[in-house]
């Protein structure tokens, strides 16, 4: 009966270990979704406003160079420019965003109770989520 008992402790500290680990899931992907959605909309809100400001600028900067150069030349250059610095600016916040690991701390907890409840078991390559 000693037996029954450690199967049925056993499997119902087995229940609370994976109870633990879905709300755990719950909870990260709660903050990583927060983290990725607050930035879209910053970026979102704040658009309209650089467009604006930027195509003034633009305007400006190619009205003053046409001075020294031809009217396409001058507003050719400006678009350059603008292609330049905008693809820096999405390159810079495409990598803040990729470079945030999606539920990191609960692969990094079930790889750990894995290898506690199944320490014989066959280890296989770490999953990367949201990489």
């Amino acid at each position: 009966m000693a037996l029954g008992n450690q199967l049925r402790e056993l499997a119902d500290a087995f229940s609370e270990l994976v109870a633990q680990h879905v709300r755990l899931a719950r909870m990260e992907l709660k903050e990583d979704a927060r983290f990725v959605g607050v930035r879209v909309g910053l970026i979102a809100a704040l658009a309209p406003l650089i467009l604006v400001g930027y195509c003034f600028l633009c305007i400006a900067l190619a009205l003053t160079l046409r001075r020294w150069m031809g009217e396409e030349l001058a507003f050719m250059t400006v678009g350059v420019l603008n292609l330049l610095i905008g693809g820096v600016g999405i390159a810079v916040v495409g990598k803040q965003l990729s470079g945030h690991k999606v539920m990191n701390a609960t692969v990094v907890e079930l790889e750990s109770s894995t290898a506690v409840v199944l320490p014989h078991a066959e280890k296989r390559p770490s999953m990367k989520v949201g990489s």
